[in-house]
């Protein structure tokens, strides 16, 4: 009994700090760059920024995984497809947060295409499921996600996106809104082995969140990733590497009140599109 309260009351403690969980940073890489994404092409955009991904040449699958304040039952799960064809980009994603007696659920489809050097765009359809415990059964609803990317230049990209532009309710007594998430940033490449990355969210349940990543490669294929962002006021550190086929990312973050996290994800590159 002791341990269950006890796991309630940090989760809600953690709901604040996160609201809406599966709204949060997948990937190694962006986690350890103080969930700076908006503005970065990868594999992980399929759930960051859907526009991300317009560019992307594998057909790849993903998982991740985010074990927050060192508890298993707050643990964040992440997985993915990615498929370029001729017509655009396609993916496919799941997440989960939560435990056996409340978990959050995303199902997404994605789509991106690039229509010039100058404009990239993303679409995502997601079905949400809530579980809570028996008494009060399972929720569902249905919203989308928005992205936007431009390349201004060869080194610097500007990113924007949305989820949930629609703002819609839970069916429950209070009637619960899903937040509203908007994000905007830039990522620029200072050098070919140096990028730094910015931006700010907006969030209709919290505060804004100002956000700061570097990225640093010492050596081929092997990256070391830093960040900040405020709210709450977080450190990120994280490293990364490429083996062929095969991308490893880690990174940890850590703040004052609710101590250390640590989030693993690994890519998969099965084929090269060729387009």
């Amino acid at each position: 009994m002791k341990r269950s309260l006890f796991l309630i009351g940090l989760f809600l403690f953690s709901y604040q700090c996160f609201p809406w969980d599966l709204s949060g940073i997948a990937g190694g890489r962006s986690n350890a760059m103080g969930s700076c994404s908006v503005s970065l092409n990868d594999f992980w955009s399929i759930q960051n920024n859907p526009a991300g991904m317009a560019n992307y040449r594998f057909f790849g699958v993903g998982i991740s995984y985010e074990n927050r304040f060192l508890m298993k039952e707050l643990s964040l799960y992440n997985a993915a497809l990615v498929l370029p064809v001729k017509i655009g980009t396609f993916g496919l994603s799941f997440n989960r947060f939560g435990f056996e007696n409340f978990n959050e659920n995303k199902i997404g489809l994605s789509y991106a295409r690039a229509f010039s050097p100058y404009l990239k765009i993303g679409l995502k359809l997601d079905y949400l499921l809530f579980k809570f415990s028996d008494e009060y059964a399972k929720r569902r609803t249905a919203t989308f996600e928005l992205g936007i990317q431009s390349d201004i230049t060869n080194d610097l990209c500007i990113g924007v996106y949305i989820f949930n532009p629609i703002n819609v309710k839970l069916k429950t007594i209070h009637n619960e809104r899903i937040p509203v998430i908007f994000r905007f940033g830039f990522a620029y490449k200072v050098t070919k082995d140096f990028l730094a990355t910015s931006e700010v969210e907006y969030n209709t349940d919290s505060n804004l969140d100002y956000r700061l990543g570097l990225e640093y490669s010492p050596l081929d294929d092997f990256y070391i990733r830093a960040g900040v962002h405020t709210n709450p006021a977080t450190a990120c550190i994280g490293v990364g590497y490429s083996l062929s086929r095969v991308v490893i990312d880690i990174s940890a973050t850590m703040n004052q009140y609710t101590g250390v996290s640590f989030q693993s994800s690994l890519i998969f590159k099965i084929k090269d599109s060729g387009l």
